[in-house]
């Protein structure tokens, strides 16, 4: 049995839609295998395919992993002190949002038109809430790009892993590439299969027996992958 793991957004989602081409050649792939998402964004947002069976979810960057009914399977917290100084730091250099075991919202400091989003001023405005993930939002890839080594560098128990314009920022050592290996190892799969677009979806593209990106991905992200495609669709009929 195959697993498939697949980013969303300019990889499965395009303007908040799945092509028709995609979503049936998932339900192809899935008369005998297992086919799910592999993202950055939080459990609570995930709207937009929730038409959808996705036989796994790995949200947050790797942090929070849930089977087919979205019940846990691992968890990977940020420590609050960590989180709230990054919060602090960050706060007036870059947008913040701060993804939570909250099932309806993540908050952010900037202003975006989105119902799941809640509008904070301080961290402690999140409460008790467990932090899975910490994105910091800039106004071109080349400065999250200039960013990546100071957040490394400042918070050694932590992970950052540029994505275009923002930064992702996780317990130190949690990827896109360990939810992966975690979630092969659950499902009990032969076989673990990974397409993403950008540089976030590095780990997962390493921690893949077979990897895909697009033509349209970095030249340098094609370098790292077995295959280039059009769609996911097309990566999927190359393995079926």
């Amino acid at each position: 049995m195959k697993a498939f793991a697949s980013d969303l957004d300019g990889t499965l989602v395009f303007d908040r839609n799945v092509k028709d081409v995609d979503k049936e050649a998932i339900h192809m792939f899935q008369k005998k295998n297992m086919f799910g998402v592999c993202t950055g964004r939080p459990v609570c947002s995930l709207s937009d395919i929730e038409d959808i069976p996705f036989d796994f979810y790995i949200v947050s960057s790797g942090a929070l992993l849930l089977d087919r009914n979205k019940k846990m399977i691992e968890e990977h917290i940020i420590d609050k002190n960590l989180a709230k100084d990054i919060f602090d730091y960050y706060r007036s250099k870059a947008t913040i949002i701060v993804q939570t075991d909250d099932l309806h919202h993540f908050y952010t400091t900037g202003v975006y038109n989105n119902p799941l989003i809640t509008l904070i001023n301080s961290f402690e405005d999140i409460g008790d809430l467990k932090v899975y993930s910490i994105s910091l939002v800039f106004d071109t890839n080349e400065e999250a790009a200039s960013y990546v080594l100071d957040v490394n560098e400042r918070y050694p128990l932590l992970s950052g892993y540029q994505n275009n314009n923002s930064i992702d920022i996780v317990v130190k050592g949690v990827s896109k590439g360990t939810g992966v290996k975690a979630m092969k190892k659950h499902l009990n799969a032969d076989e673990m299969l990974g397409i993403g677009d950008s540089y976030n979806d590095l780990p997962l593209f390493e921690a893949s027996d077979r990897s895909f990106t697009f033509h349209n991905s970095p030249e340098d992200i094609k370098l790292q992958v077995n295959d280039v495609v059009s769609s996911v669709s097309e990566a999927i009929y190359k393995v079926l």
